[in-house]
């Protein structure tokens, strides 16, 4: 009869070692699935400690919709899994936090308004998304400094938020409530009119209204052009494209044109009379630019070198006062 196995003091210590070891792991699992919580929903001190109750409110909407769900929110860490594709805009101008909510109509469930607000940390940054994206097929918001609808979405800026409302369907009903909500978080979330000084130094002869941009980086396709404030003008049937900046102007000026001309721009003769000035043409584009005081600016557009230099000088004229 053969005898019984001896086991070891070694191995036996080892067992129970592993045995503790396998219920450890299985406790800290069990753990972390009870704590987990989804990504859109971050606590608030991620979003600069912004509450719901201060401006996505429950009722932001009327006593006819309803807001089941909480406030998502977003820090620049996971913007892209809310607006994947999109979030790189944002991120390029200083985005801080977004804050979601969706509001249902209690007798249309298929009715409903989702609103993203976005903090941008200052008005420039804020209305530099609006303006880079503004739509083609959109009216004015009358009450807005800056702001457009269509048929079933509201853009608008205030202070320092970019804010959106997307409609689920073209319904003149919902469109109006979303309007109110919209006049409504607009005032919650800024204290009136925003100065932003540097339009003001653009012309308003021949000037398309609602036109300008701001553009932080990468202007034009060109790396070296940033904090780019632009125009767009009207002449003889024509479009022009005037642009400012302050950022470095000689520096500026000199990697330009050396981005035009790596390009294939060629120089043109001209008898511009304007101080530091150069003028190129480029895949049908003419564009003079030049450095008046602390401003590198320029104007660009498919047009004949009169029309361009009338809208030059008449920006110069307003960069000298």
């Amino acid at each position: 009869m053969p005898k019984p196995l001896n086991h070891s003091r070694t191995q036996t210590i080892i067992s129970y070692l592993i045995i503790s070891l396998l219920i450890f792991i299985a406790i800290a699992v069990f753990i972390k699935q009870k704590n987990y919580q989804k990504p859109e929903l971050l606590p608030l001190d991620t979003v600069n400690d912004i509450p719901d109750s201060a401006l996505l409110t429950s009722d932001l909407f009327n006593s006819d919709f309803t807001s089941p769900g909480p406030v998502e929110y977003y820090n620049p860490d996971n913007l892209y899994e809310k607006i994947n594709g999109k979030a790189d805009l944002y991120l390029n101008n200083d985005f801080a936090s977004l804050q979601c909510r969706r509001f249902i109509d209690k007798s249309v469930e298929n009715n409903w308004a989702e609103v993203y607000l976005y903090d941008m940390g200052q008005a420039e940054n804020a209305f530099a998304v609006y303006s880079l994206q503004k739509r083609e097929d959109s009216v004015t918001l009358g009450w807005a400094q800056f702001g457009y609808f269509t048929t079933d979405s509201i853009y608008f800026a205030a202070g320092k938020y970019y804010i959106e409302i997307f409609l689920s369907s073209e319904d003149d009903k919902l469109l109006t409530s979303a309007k109110n909500a919209a006049k409504q978080l607009s005032s919650n979330s800024s204290a009136g009119t925003v100065a932003i000084p540097t339009i003001a130094l653009f012309p308003v002869d021949n000037l398309v209204d609602d036109s300008f941009k701001f553009i932080k980086t990468d202007a034009f396709s060109c790396s070296e052009l940033k904090n780019i404030f632009s125009a767009k003008y009207e002449i003889n049937d024509s479009s022009i494209t005037a642009y400012l900046t302050r950022t470095d102007p000689a520096e500026t000026f000199k990697k330009y044109y050396q981005f035009l001309t790596d390009n294939g721009a060629n120089p043109l003769d001209h008898n511009i009379k304007l101080p530091n000035c150069q003028a190129v043409e480029l895949f049908g584009t003419t564009e003079i630019f030049f450095i008046t005081g602390s401003y590198f600016a320029g104007v660009r557009g498919s047009v004949n070198m009169k029309d361009l230099e009338q809208i030059a000088n008449n920006l110069t004229g307003n960069l000298a006062k």
